[in-house]
């Protein structure tokens, strides 16, 4: 077990390594693939042999030498990593984030030099449940699928962007590097260890942020890293209290049961390295920025795998919270961050902000289930993560290929894209399925969360009801906006039609195996409920209940039809052409001529536009989102202050 998952972590640093030594492009593109293969069925192979049993805790598949302690060899990456923070700063006139990561430095280096740190079972150094094992097959698949289509995104993206120094070395290199600090992540059971593949993983999305080297991504990509690290200080305090508190540092046992008040301190301050991952507010405004990186970046950093490590986190805290003041802020955190950002989401124009907004709203209702808990509620969250994980990855791929076709982000470019790009709509439909109509999205998941919070008692639940209730409905409201963009047509002439061919091969793999997948795994619900989500959920929560466990066939069933019809009827209607003798549009009935426009009242004529309702005029976005952030902050203060006087 130990071999499978330093290999999980030890492939992909060497892959990246390699990369970095790789100009020719037709090489490059066999490494990644193959590298891509190696990966993937890797954490296939660790999911089958280990995923089937209990959680199982394991060790180095090698011992250390005498001189060299894990305590050490954890000291000089985290200098390491200082360094290098120190430096780039430096170099951009930065000072906050030397400032935290100095933090972190004179934390490790009193650990290690006064001796504190205590002694830790080598054989627990890892740790492997069901819940490690869907990061691992996130990560492993997902990532590695996302690795590959950045093979022709990347490619057309320079050739649409000539200004931007090409760096696809250290870009692929820096994908594989943050795939294994994520193995890392997920499978650590010692948290100084777990701690320095939080801060590589920040390391790389400040990095790929700022990957085009601009003065505006630059200053995104330091926001990014400051409000971060300022998670992995919290991190490092946490650890700091634990060891002068003479606590455990196994977070296995850290997490085995409610906490009690003298362990609140540290969990407040792990709850704020997961909120911050997370891009719950008053952090979410450094998501937000890195939107403006290239679009694999968003779908595998901010997406799919890094913004999970904070909900995974919380998840694991969840036990030890569950029932506290502090578990309690935590929910409300998250589920006020679900309603303040869906709200802000229906203003938004920007295909990829609306998909950043949309993502932060999933993640918020993890961490309302997180802090909450409850046998239920876990079973939701970890829905969420499978769910979200695969259709929003296949939706920012999708849209960064739309993004490389027609030069723009802007939903309102977007009118008639089945007619222009068929086959790439006929994905969207499906990513937006997922999203929309899939298990999470209405179905199954948020009436169970919703079912949970009935059950709890006092104000708390009702008003987790009504956050519930109203930040659901705004869903709806910008999911359904982007559906009708994506289902207009007109006709279309040859060259408009030519612009899809074009499309990578590398693009068409991801992309098409990501939609199968999301297909594959809502038909596959009963199975994931019942064998994976479904047991981790009871291990973590001790319960003999499992009715919410059960899913009806007929449920099942429709789900999958739902899943499946927008895709289909896109591909149908496509491919018809009775319709391009007809007018583009109607008004009241009224027939408009082919330069859409029809005429009015008096002999005059009006133009006639397609555009979706932003609110504009009724809800200021800017605003929303300021007031959510200084809400959620007062909050997180709150949060913080309980942690510190206990439960």
């Amino acid at each position: 077990m130990s071999s499978l998952i330093m290999f999980l972590v030890a492939f992909p640093l060497a892959a990246g390594a390699l990369l970095l030594a790789i100009k020719n492009g037709r090489l490059r593109n066999v490494v990644v693939v193959a590298a891509a293969v190696v990966v993937a069925s890797a954490s296939v192979a660790t999911a089958v042999t280990f995923g089937n049993g209990e959680a199982v805790f394991f060790g180095l598949p090698f011992d250390l030498p005498a001189s060299l302690t894990l305590g050490r060899l954890l000291l000089v990456a985290e200098l390491a990593i200082g360094a290098f923070v120190i430096v780039v700063s430096i170099q951009n006139r930065r000072i906050l984030a030397p400032l935290l990561v100095g933090g972190q430095i004179a934390i490790s280096l009193y650990l290690e030099i006064s001796g504190k740190l205590p002694e830790f079972d080598l054989s627990r150094l890892f740790w492997f449940d069901k819940l490690s094992m869907i990061m691992v097959l996130i990560i492993g698949i997902i990532g590695t699928l996302i690795c590959v289509h950045s093979l022709g995104y990347m490619r057309d993206y320079h050739r649409s962007n000539p200004l931007i120094k090409g760096r696809r070395t250290v870009f692929f290199a820096l994908l594989f590097i943050f795939l294994s600090a994520m193995f890392g992540l997920v499978t650590c059971n010692y948290l100084p260890a777990m701690l320095v593949f939080w801060e590589i993983t920040t390391l790389c999305s400040f990095l790929l942020i700022g990957y085009t080297r601009t003065k505006e991504t630059i200053g995104y990509a330091f926001d990014a890293l400051n409000m971060n690290m300022l998670g992995g200080l919290g991190f490092s305090l946490a650890i700091l209290l634990l060891v002068n508190g003479n606590q455990t540092l196994d977070l296995a046992e850290l997490t085995a049961h409610a906490a009690p008040a003298v362990l609140m301190p540290a969990l407040a301050l792990l709850c704020l390295a997961g909120l911050t991952k997370s891009a719950q507010m008053p952090f979410s405004s450094w998501l937000l920025g890195a939107m403006y990186a290239p679009s694999p970046t968003s779908a595998l950093l901010h997406s799919s795998t890094m913004v999970k490590a904070g909900v995974f986190l919380l998840l694991r805290l969840s036990p030890a919270i569950a029932g506290s003041n502090l578990g309690t802020l935590v929910a409300f955190t998250g589920m006020l961050t679900f309603l303040f950002v869906s709200l802000v989401a229906v203003t938004e124009q920007n295909t990829k902000k609306v998909l950043a907004y949309s993502t932060i709203g999933s993640l918020g209702l993890i961490v309302g289930c997180a802090g909450l808990g409850s046998p239920e509620l876990i079973w939701v969250g970890m829905m969420i993560i499978i769910f979200h994980a695969i259709a929003k990855g296949l939706l920012f791929l999708v849209v960064g290929t739309i993004e490389n076709r027609l030069y723009s982000k802007d939903m309102e470019n977007f009118d008639t894209l089945l007619s222009r790009l068929p086959k790439v709509s006929a994905l969207a439909l499906t990513g937006i399925a997922g999203m929309f109509i899939a298990p999470f999205g209405i179905v199954v998941a948020k009436w169970a969360a919703i079912r949970a919070f009935l059950e709890i008692p006092g104000w708390q639940g009702a008003a987790l009801l009504v956050i519930m209730a109203f930040g659901s409905s705004l869903t709806i409201f910008y999911w359904g906006k982007l559906l009708i963009k994506v289902l207009s047509m007109k006709c279309v002439d040859d060259a408009e039609l030519a612009i899809e061919k074009r499309v990578s091969r590398f693009e068409w793999l991801a992309e098409g195996t990501l939609a199968a997948g999301v297909v594959a795994v809502a038909a596959s619900l009963g199975v994931i409920s019942d064998k994976v989500v479904g047991p981790q959920a009871l291990a973590t929560f001790a319960g003999t209940s499992r009715a919410f466990l059960n899913i009806e066939p007929a449920m099942l069933v429709s789900m999958i039809v739902a899943v499946l019809f927008l895709p289909v009827l896109a591909v149908w209607a496509s491919r018809q052409r009775n319709w391009c003798d007809e007018a583009d549009f109607y008004a009241a009935g009224r027939t408009t001529s082919p330069d859409r426009t029809m005429g009015a009242a008096l002999g005059q004529t009006r133009s006639v536009t397609l555009r979706n309702y932003y609110l504009e005029g009724v809800v200021n976005g800017a605003l929303v989102f300021r007031a959510g952030t200084v809400i959620c902050g007062a909050i997180l203060v709150a949060l913080i202050a309980v942690g510190m006087v206990g439960r």
